[in-house]
């Protein structure tokens, strides 16, 4: 499996589709929702915001440099959760000036899917603005229950997730033709003693973060870190599945499970990053 897909298919491993791999179609219709996507980060934006929306550019271009040796290949930090927490919907004006950058210096991903890549790290960075500010603002905030309750459903996510896909991986080919077996995966991930074992690392987990003491902040950017990579993920396997050129079902599966782990240390970077700045710069995440 491994060698298959570190020969042939090692650059797609990474969030960012590089040419000649997506169907001419998809990409203009890439280019075409990032242009609205760009147009509403753009609106009404203010003379003081730009100097905040170039340095958080600068940080995501930067990160994507720090790379995870895997056995096929390299991941690296995405951070466009971040950029959303931070930037709103300004996130969606500083991610595609990363890219391009990345892809001018470094060749990652590829002129014709610039607007895809752009949309699979914007719409995140969207949602994790929106999940952040929302959440912030249920009454229960504050409350230790609700923190802990957090904490507990990122863990279950993340448990089940990698269960799933691990198990679909390991009863599928790679070059399996057509819609994966998806039997055993149901019945191991849904078995009544993977789940008993999934609620009970949940809550280990989340009786650990309350020995930690760390705030309610923490708990909510782990929770928009780990959405915001698994959406990037799922987006940009979607489009692979149905958007390219080639039948990329086994690969996109890979690169879903290649990340998961990607996904908990975004998690617990973007929570330990909001809680400082909710102690020392709390009006760059709108508090007031």
């Amino acid at each position: 499996m491994f060698s298959a897909f570190s020969t042939q298919h090692a650059t797609l491993l990474a969030i960012h589709l590089p040419d000649n791999v997506i169907a001419g179609s998809w990409c203009l219709g890439g280019f075409a929702l990032a242009g609205i996507l760009m147009w509403f980060g753009a609106w009404r934006i203010r003379d003081e915001e730009i100097p905040r929306v170039a340095i958080l550019a600068s940080a995501f271009f930067v990160a994507s440099q720090i790379h995870v040796r895997l056995p096929v290949g390299t991941a690296h930090l995405l951070l466009n959760g971040l950029l959303g927490v931070i930037l709103g919907r300004r996130a969606l004006l500083a991610i595609p000036v990363g890219l391009f950058m990345q892809m001018v210096l470094f060749g990652h991903g590829g002129w014709t899917t610039f607007g895809l890549n752009s949309c699979i790290m914007g719409l995140p960075a969207l949602l994790a603005w929106l999940l952040f500010d929302g959440t912030r603002r249920v009454p229960w905030f504050t409350r230790s229950w609700f923190r802990s309750s957090l904490i507990a459903f990122c863990s279950l996510v993340f448990l089940l997730s990698l269960i799933y896909s691990a198990t679909i991986l390991m009863t599928n080919q790679v070059n399996y033709a057509g819609e994966p077996d998806l039997s055993w995966a149901n019945f191991i991930t849904f078995h009544t003693g993977t789940l008993a074992l999934a609620f009970a690392l949940s809550g280990l987990a989340a009786w650990a973060e309350r020995r930690l003491g760390q705030g309610p902040e923490f708990s909510v950017g782990l929770l928009v870190g780990e959405m915001a990579v698994l959406a990037t993920v799922s987006l940009n396997s979607l489009v692979l599945v149905f958007g390219g050129l080639e039948d990329y079902g086994a690969l996109a599966l890979f690169v879903f499970v290649v990340h998961l782990p990607l996904a908990v240390i975004e998690g617990i970077v973007l929570g330990f990053t909001v809680g400082f700045l909710a102690r020392v710069r709390p009006e760059m995440l709108g508090f007031n």
